[in-house]
């Protein structure tokens, strides 16, 4: 009677304190903007969640450039990294944007990036109107 008793105190206990050893999860975002009086601005977002499966970083960076003539310089990069396992192997992804008008031409070019190496890269040119 004695080792029942003990083996069902064990099992309670086992079965009440398992969500005590859970993984934590967590999210955490941040944004930083910044505007000049000449049109210019910078924006930084960066979110990171963390679970039971590792750590996911989403880092996005705009860039918008104005000249006096009203030619625009517009980069839009971000960045997405996964973090799993035990070393913690990050899976890298990184695509960067641009598009410049110069003129009322406008030139846009893509680039996507996978572990350091490029998967695409496009370059387009929309002739002035």
């Amino acid at each position: 009677m004695n080792k029942t008793t003990i083996l069902l105190a064990s099992v309670a206990a086992f079965a009440l304190g398992a969500p005590a050893f859970a993984a934590d999860e967590s999210i955490k975002t941040e944004t930083k903007i910044e505007k000049d009086s000449k049109g210019n601005y910078d924006e930084k977002d960066k979110t990171v969640t963390k679970d039971a499966s590792g750590k996911t970083t989403d880092k996005k960076t705009v860039d918008v450039d104005v000249d006096a003539k009203g030619n625009t310089d517009k980069t839009v990069t971000t960045k997405h990294v996964v973090s799993t396992g035990l070393f913690n192997k990050d899976d890298k992804v990184t695509t960067k944007d641009t598009e410049k008008t110069k003129d009322g031409q406008v030139t846009t070019t893509h680039e996507k990036k996978v572990d350091g190496t490029t998967v695409e890269s496009t370059t387009d040119t929309t002739p002035k109107q």
